[in-house]
Parts: structure tokens; C-alpha cells; sequence
């Protein structure tokens, strides 16, 4: 499975996800998020657009629990 996010179109915006997903293809992550906005297709395509999720792996000991050691 891979994990799909959702995206605003605007270009004035940086490029971060509103929402992920994992799921096997990008057209059933597509479906979920058409659903989960309760839009019309042809709606959905006009504000988002859904894409593969490239995560960035943290090294071990680094986030918000441990603070910036």
C-alpha cells in the first residue's frame, strides 16, 4: 500500500497536504477524499488533487519529544 495525500490547487499556496491516506491506488485515494469532502467529481478536480506522499524520515532522537538534542 502507499500513502496518498490530498492537495489544494492554488499556486499561491506552498505545496503542503491537507489530509493522507494509505491506500493501493490512486484512484480509490482519489474516491475516499471525493467522499470525505462531499463533492462532485468535477469539483474536486477544479480544488485538489491527490498524489503520492513522499515522507521524510527524522533521524532517531529528533522530533517534538525529545526537543532539538
Amino acid at each position: 500500500m502507499a500513502k496518498f495525500a490530498l492537495y489544494t490547487k492554488y499556486p499561491n499556496e506552498s505545496r503542503s497536504y491537507i489530509s493522507s491516506v494509505s491506500m493501493s491506488t490512486v484512484a480509490e485515494a482519489r474516491a475516499y477524499f471525493i467522499g470525505m469532502k462531499q463533492l462532485t467529481p468535477e469539483q474536486f478536480d477544479q480544488q485538489f488533487e491527490v498524489d503520492i506522499m513522499q515522507e521524510t524520515k527524522t533521524a532517531p532522537g529528533k522530533g517534538l519529544l525529545f526537543g532539538n538534542r
